[in-house]
């Protein structure tokens, strides 16, 4: 199961939690859960949890219970990988953690038993269930040349949404994390700056995908094409990534699908961004019609 996952990529805010719902619903496929990755040193030694509590989300109100899919970045970060997500509860950190957007910081080995620590988590996700796992975290969208080194038979899905809407999006998500969690206050122009690299670094990497996976292995989707034509979009994904049984997924789909509801993005108005938050949405929006053009579906 833990050879040949299937991972979901792109930046935050971008519909990565919404496939990995859909997809983690669908027979075959395992998705850690919240409980697993929230408590990843120890959820092989209890019995799974009963799961009727949920909580919503700072940055938009979506509902995630303990038996949810959930970021295995998560469980990383509590297991002492190098995390951006320690930026939750340090935001004075920002620039420092921006070390781990560059696809340079990561191979297979370094950070120093990052890959091991990472295949053990996953190794107890997947203990005694059939199926494959299925895997988000936006964190591993900057460590893709070494994903693609510790699992040679992977499988990717990457999300792109228009940058601007996505910095913009971005920015709404990391405040109402800090606002929540963090322990000091955020400096506005840190965190623009973080995400202005964030979206260079995502850029480059989803070059580097494009040369280094075959098309049938990497599906590049929109996110207002997933969000606007789901069941379609995903048959499409299904038939270039052979995930599985369409017949015995489109049930499960359709149903999340439905339970969503009619999708509604929030609107912003993009006509007053930081200069260096331009050009950086227009390296990943170029990234992003290269990779549409050679693996999108």
């Amino acid at each position: 199961m833990t050879n040949d996952p299937v991972f979901i990529l792109g930046l935050w805010r971008s519909g990565t939690t919404y496939l990995h719902d859909l997809l983690g619903a669908c027979p075959g496929m395992v998705a850690p859960t919240t409980a697993q990755c929230m408590n990843p040193s120890s959820f092989r030694l209890r019995p799974p949890p009963a799961g009727g509590r949920s909580v919503k989300r700072p940055m938009d109100g979506l509902s995630v219970g303990l038996l949810s899919p959930q970021e295995d970045e998560f469980a990383l970060l509590a297991l002492g990988v190098p995390s951006v997500y320690r930026g939750f509860f340090d935001p004075r950190r920002l620039p420092e953690l921006a070390r781990w957007l560059d696809p340079e910081s990561w191979t297979p080995t370094q950070p120093q038993g990052w890959g091991a620590t990472l295949g053990e988590f996953l190794s107890g996700v997947g203990d005694g269930r059939s199926g494959r796992l299925v895997l988000k975290s936006p964190g591993h969208t900057f460590r893709i040349n070494a994903l693609a080194g510790l699992y040679p038979g992977a499988a990717y899905v990457w999300l792109v949404r228009d940058p601007c809407e996505t910095f913009l999006s971005n920015r709404k998500m990391w405040r109402a994390m800090f606002e929540r969690y963090a322990l000091w206050d955020c400096d506005g122009a840190v965190l623009d700056s973080f995400l202005a690299q964030a979206m260079e670094r995502a850029a480059g990497c989803l070059g580097h995908a494009r040369s280094l996976i075959p098309r049938d292995r990497l599906a590049v989707v929109d996110f207002r094409q997933l969000t606007g034509s789901t069941l379609d979009t995903l048959e499409r994904v299904n038939r270039r990534l052979c995930l599985g049984s369409w017949t015995q997924m489109e049930p499960s789909l359709g149903s999340i699908a439905s339970a969503s509801g009619a999708y509604r993005p929030d609107s912003y108005d993009t006509s007053n961004l930081p200069s260096a938050c331009v050009r950086a949405a227009e390296k990943l929006q170029a990234a992003q019609l290269a990779a549409a053009a050679s693996h999108g579906v």
